[in-house]
Parts: C-alpha cells; sequence; structure tokens
C-alpha cells in the first residue's frame, strides 16, 4: 500500500503542523455525489501509519492550538485528524483505529441531524448516509474524542440573516455541550464558507478556535477562527498523502 523506500526518501524541511479533513469512513459509494469522501478504513490506518513511520507526531486539536503564537513551538512535524458531519463510519471505523494507537481527533457535528441522515447532501441529489446519534457521540466524547459543533443543519452561513446565523452557532454549541457535559470550544464553517460575519459570530458565542477547509499548514501566526485543513480524499495514501502535505506547505510560502 506504502512504500517502505519512501519513507527513507526524505528531504530536510522546517517542521510543519497540518489538521487533516475527513469525512466518511467505510466503503466506496460510487453513486455519490462526492465520492471522492469515502476513505476505505483499510487506507485509514494505513494513512495513520505511514505518518506515524514517517516521524510525524499525532495531536490533538486543542493541541495544536496551544501552538499558536509560539514562533518556536513546531519544533516536528506535527497532524492532527478531523472529522466533519459525524458520519456513522467514523464511529464504527475511524474511532477503534484511533484509539488503538493512542491517538485521538475532533468530531464536527451537525446537531440537528444526530442520529438522522445527511439531510444537507441528500436533499441536492447524494445518497443517504447516517450519522452518529447522541449516545455514540458522548461514548466517544467520554473516550477522549472532542466534540465540535458543525452548526444545526449545515447551512450556507453567509447567506443567513443575523437570527439564524447566531441560532445555527450559539443554539447547536449549547446543544452539544448539553449531550456531552462538556464545553464545546471547537466549530467547523460548513462549506468551508465564512466572512467576517460570520467569525464574529463564532468569536462571539464562545467558542475558541474554528476550522476552515482551505488548503494550508498551521504556522504560530495562524488565525484561529480559520485554521487551514488538508482535505484526504480516498486515494491520498503513502506518497500521495505526503505530496499534498507539500503542497499545503508550498501554500504558505506563496502566500509569503
Amino acid at each position: 500500500m506504502w512504500s517502505v523506500r519512501g519513507a527513507h526518501d526524505r528531504v530536510e524541511r522546517s517542521p510543519s503542523t497540518v489538521v487533516l479533513l475527513y469525512h466518511r469512513i467505510g466503503m466506496p459509494r460510487l453513486s455519490s455525489l462526492v465520492a471522492g469522501q469515502y476513505v476505505l478504513p483499510r487506507f485509514f490506518r494505513a494513512q495513520l501509519d505511514y505518518l506515524t513511520y514517517r516521524g510525524w507526531n499525532a495531536l490533538a486539536l486543542p493541541q495544536v492550538v496551544e501552538l499558536l503564537g509560539q514562533p518556536d513551538g513546531h519544533d516536528c512535524n506535527s497532524f492532527a485528524v478531523t472529522f466533519d458531519d459525524a458520519y456513522l463510519g467514523v464511529y464504527d471505523h475511524a474511532c477503534p483505529a484511533l484509539a488503538d494507537r493512542n491517538m485521538t481527533a475532533t468530531v464536527f457535528v451537525v446537531v440537528d441531524r444526530i442520529g438522522g441522515v445527511n439531510e444537507w447532501d441528500s436533499t441536492a441529489g447524494d445518497v443517504r448516509e447516517p450519522l452518529m446519534s447522541a449516545g455514540q457521540i458522548r461514548e466517544i466524547a467520554q473516550l477522549g474524542f472532542e466534540i465540535g459543533s458543525h452548526t444545526l443543519t449545515h447551512p450556507h452561513l453567509v447567506a443567513l440573516n443575523e437570527s439564524d446565523l447566531r441560532r445555527e452557532i450559539v443554539d447547536s454549541k449549547k446543544k452539544l455541550e448539553d449531550i456531552i457535559g462538556k464545553e464545546v470550544l471547537a466549530f467547523s464553517y460548513p462549506y468551508g464558507e465564512y466572512d467576517d460575519r460570520v467569525l464574529a459570530a463564532v468569536a462571539e458565542a464562545g467558542y475558541g478556535y474554528a476550522v476552515a477547509t482551505r488548503l494550508g499548514t498551521v504556522q504560530s501566526d495562524t488565525d484561529p477562527f480559520t485554521i487551514p485543513r488538508v482535505n484526504i480524499r480516498w486515494n491520498t495514501v503513502g506518497r500521495l498523502l505526503m505530496r499534498k502535505i507539500r503542497r499545503a506547505e508550498r501554500t504558505r510560502r506563496i502566500r509569503r
């Protein structure tokens, strides 16, 4: 699946910290409009093992946030794992694989769809996929996985009026906190969309940080409310995974 020889084919670079973005873990549904989002469980395990073999350190997202503002905080290559939407396949396949490796992740939940299906996609013609139940979300939270908000209904936040915007952001936080019995600090923007008004609403709601879908690496000067991620697709394994991370590193250099 991935070459041991490739693990020794290294070039000296400054350490990088990346946040990986996953959606669906399971057998690909070729009829899906976003078939590339599916990552086979064995590919997911291989991605974790590949990064570990190459000397990358697994962090929790809150640990990544703690590095912000610290110029010397990034002293080794590190990665954090995140999942948008809280699909059942993440509970069935990804969480056990992470736990077996003493790793963790942040799972972003569409709160008013808990125990249901991905209505935001299915109404647009995509296949219906089951989402985690409240009990499953509570269970993984107790096991140390971070639970974050992905709003109530997965809307286009930039298109909402003030009332609906705040309801999606504020109410989802409160409902999740009632479910898991812990403060919810992490937020993920549906479709990766935000503007100044959305950013302000997320901060005012009491979140501590938020992730976007923009490609990039995490630097000491990264805005905690627009943390970039590396979107992982079905075939991002081995050298292809490292190539995508290197692309994220180049994006940072270009922006400078």
